[in-house]
């Protein structure tokens, strides 16, 4: 993954930005002691501002837990099946071939995990990408970089290419270059450019141009893209088609082959996504991890708890996760990590 993540997400394209409301101040009242303290949960959620803020960070924290639950486990089962698709190819590289009865059990297994990623969502988002990566905010996207175009060699004279994306609407997108312009010039340009199209742009660490779709769009624009230049970088005359390169391994299991010149190929991308799945398994704990580490730093305020969101978080949960995996389990997770209260461990995931 390149080191510009933030910058994909900032720069896709149609981002709302939602304004924020500065509430009023609850006004003042006298303190009681903590035995006396009325819960807000119990009266008008519109009893001050603040109790609704509260409310809402508890919602968000369930909901952060959920989808990490969610995650975690997708990969396990992903990971399992990965594990006897790995053995039966095995074999059949063993056997020099790959049998009927050996195809179609890897087929069959292909198939499960396809339909198995597919179901990594929760409240109807992916949480899950196809790099078998957590997805902690937003809709997962690809990365990837147009063969040819070097953004490092620089130009003697002006140069216009124009991409035709073929989604409908304005399908020519012009981008200008000027001559000898760096690499973080051009950047600007294509960002410039492709952001209204919902194509994040960045430089790697190689200060080679990187771009950044979501899944709908990778899929259309790996298949269609075409550009026009002007014989420098690229063709002129009629649009060219554009070969797009992903910079990381796509988990695409129905794609895997199963003849005899394919078998190893299929191995080492089994071999691959097993590995990618215990550095996902490992980040979903860091992230955990790191946002227990904040619990000096944690607003005291935040003590309520809504059972009557975590019932519904339950509910949602209990059509996706095995029989005894729940949000209620995760907690009790989390709360052996930390030794400290259920109450805290939510306003912690909120902070």
């Amino acid at each position: 993954m390149v080191s510009q993540v933030n910058d994909f997400r900032s720069a896709a394209a149609g981002a709302s930005h939602q304004q924020q409301v500065i509430a009023r101040p609850a006004q003042k009242t006298a303190a009681l002691p903590d035995n006396k303290q009325p819960d807000p949960l119990r009266l008008s959620q519109t009893l001050t501002p603040e109790h609704t803020r509260q409310h809402s960070l508890i919602q968000r924290a369930q909901h952060k837990v959920a989808a990490s639950r969610v995650a975690e486990t997708s990969l396990n089962d992903i990971g399992k099946n990965l594990a006897q698709l790995s053995k039966r190819v095995e074999f059949a590289m063993r056997a020099g071939s790959a049998s009927p009865k050996i195809a179609g059990e890897i087929e069959q297994l292909a198939s499960r995990m396809e339909q198995r990623l597919q179901q990594a969502t929760y409240k109807e988002q992916p949480v899950l990408s196809r790099q078998l990566k957590p997805v902690f905010h937003g809709e997962p996207r690809t990365v990837f970089q147009i063969r040819g175009l070097d953004t490092k060699r620089s130009s003697p004279r002006d140069e216009t290419l124009i991409f035709n994306l073929a989604k409908g609407g304005a399908n020519a997108v012009p981008v200008k270059l000027g001559a000898n312009t760096t690499p973080e010039q051009q950047a600007v340009q294509f960002r410039q450019a492709l952001n209204e199209h919902g194509i994040g742009v960045a430089l790697n660490k190689q200060r080679q141009l990187v771009f950044s779709a979501n899944e709908a769009d990778w899929q259309h624009l790996s298949q269609k893209m075409r550009v026009v230049g002007q014989g420098d970088r690229f063709p002129a005359g009629q649009p060219n088609r554009v070969k797009l390169e992903t910079t990381e391994t796509r988990f695409e299991p129905l794609t895997w082959q199963t003849d005899k010149e394919q078998l190893r190929q299929t191995l080492v991308k089994s071999q691959q996504m097993m590995k990618q799945i215990k550095a996902s398994i490992q980040e979903l704990k860091v992230h955990n991890q790191d946002v227990m580490q904040r619990i000096d730093t944690i607003n005291q305020r935040n003590h309520y708890l809504n059972e009557q969101v975590q019932g519904s978080i339950e509910n949602d949960l209990s059509r996706i996760l095995p029989k005894g995996d729940s949000f209620s389990s995760a907690f009790q997770n989390l709360k052996a990590q930390a030794n400290v209260h259920r109450q805290t461990v939510v306003s912690l995931l909120s902070q």
